[in-house]
């Protein structure tokens, strides 16, 4: 066991509300939460901001080697991410941020370097960590897993409904493409390809509401720990 108790790996396709219920599990268990995603579009603004080439492979992994992340738990279990002592908060959050965030992302090596500085943050334990590759690449001796998946159709559904609630317009068709298109490009990608570990514990979440997959992981940790 690790100092501060588990690290717990929730991965998964993109839409499928892992850190609405990585974050409910953490607050349950007095955990930590950090969506690893956040890491990629912190470099990815620090590339955005620096006019670097996305496609420019030794500026990217300069940028990467040079981030220094700090995190400090909020009441509401996430840990709040601070960027060479910066908060970025909604700015990592830009459109153009995440487009260049899916472009940095499959640098190999820049992927290697901000692994490096997500195994420091949940080595000891005590984190529930969300992403892509948590339980395949991050910490393949997560001690429980999950990946949690949704259809396509659903997740655009989920979205559209997102946008409205916001009061934007919202295109199915369209997102769903983008969905789709994000799938094919996360799960065919060389680095770390998304994809469930051995062990992980798959839940599909198509027909359950964010309540219910809270439960299910909830469960799952209790069998576990039994």
């Amino acid at each position: 066991m690790r100092v501060n108790g588990m690290l717990i790996a929730i991965d998964g396709t993109a839409g499928t509300g892992k850190s609405s219920v990585g974050k409910a599990v953490a607050a349950k268990l007095g955990y930590g939460f950090l969506s690893t995603g956040e890491m990629y579009r912190a470099l990815a603004y620090k590339v955005f901001e620096k006019q670097i080439n996305p496609e420019d492979h030794d500026a990217v992994l300069s940028a990467a080697r040079a981030l220094r992340f700090t995190f400090a738990r909020q009441p509401d279990a996430a840990l709040k991410m601070f960027v060479d002592g910066e908060f970025l908060g909604e700015k990592i959050h830009l459109e153009e941020v995440g487009n260049v965030a899916s472009r940095v992302s499959t640098n190999a090596e820049a992927r290697r370097v901000l692994t490096e500085k997500m195994r420091e943050v949940g080595e000891n334990g005590g984190v529930v960590m969300e992403g892509r590759d948590v339980g395949t690449v991050v910490f393949p001796d997560a001690e429980i897993k999950f990946y949690l998946d949704a259809s396509a159709e659903e997740r655009a559904n989920r979205r559209v409904k997102q946008l409205q609630e916001a009061g934007q317009k919202a295109d199915y068709g369209q997102i769903l493409a983008l969905i789709k298109e994000r799938d094919y490009r996360d799960s065919h990608r060389a680095a770390s390809p998304l994809k469930p570990a051995d062990d992980a514990l798959i839940i599909d979440t198509s027909a359950l509401n964010m309540q219910q997959v809270i439960e299910a992981v909830l469960e799952k940790l209790e069998h576990h720990a039994s």
